[in-house]
């Protein structure tokens, strides 16, 4: 026989859990700013595989709270699913700016190096297009509002940059 949960209840449970994916993404970012400054980037895979577990998490809680019955009990579920997405998107952001710093400062590039800045370099478009747009962008601590602009400077450098950047030349050359 199929057991009848609340929605609210569950989203409540789905909401508490998030907390623990919050925790192991910041360890996954404290290690991955470690490793990739010491050219390791083993970490920095515990961090690609901590942010996307915290982002499909976030769809998980997001269709649970939509089966909740309008009212107040949605809507507090809701502004605070989105408090919980602004803060760690914002540490993610802060931590995708850093990462591309430290691999902006290596003099030679150690195997790994390439496919860690393409996903950082993703993973900072796309952080910084979401927390740009509502609901996001009204949530944005000042810092966060600063990080946003900072990224979108830093792809603009990059996409200026981007042949040499990616040896692109010598791809479309063979």
């Amino acid at each position: 026989m199929a057991r009848t949960v609340n929605p609210a209840v569950e989203a409540e449970r789905f909401l508490e859990a998030l907390d623990d994916k919050i925790r192991a993404l910041d360890e996954a970012i404290a290690v991955a700013k470690t490793g990739v400054a010491r050219s390791s980037f083993a970490a920095y895979k515990q961090f690609a595989d901590a942010s996307a577990d915290f982002d499909g998490f976030c769809i998980l809680i997001e269709y649970r709270i939509k089966k909740v019955e309008p009212g107040p009990a949605r809507a507090a579920l809701e502004s605070r699913l989105l408090t919980e997405r602004v803060n760690a998107m914002s540490r993610m952001l802060k931590a995708s700016i850093e990462l591309i710093g430290a691999l902006a400062g290596q003099r030679v590039f150690p195997l790994g190096a390439k496919d860690v800045f393409l996903r950082e370099l993703r993973s900072l478009y796309g952080l910084k297009n979401t927390l740009a747009r509502e609901p996001f962008a009204s949530h944005l601590p000042a810092e966060t509002g600063h990080d946003v602009e900072l990224a979108e400077k830093i792809l603009r450098e990059i996409i200026e940059k981007a042949p040499a950047l990616l040896d692109l030349a010598a791809a479309h050359a063979a």
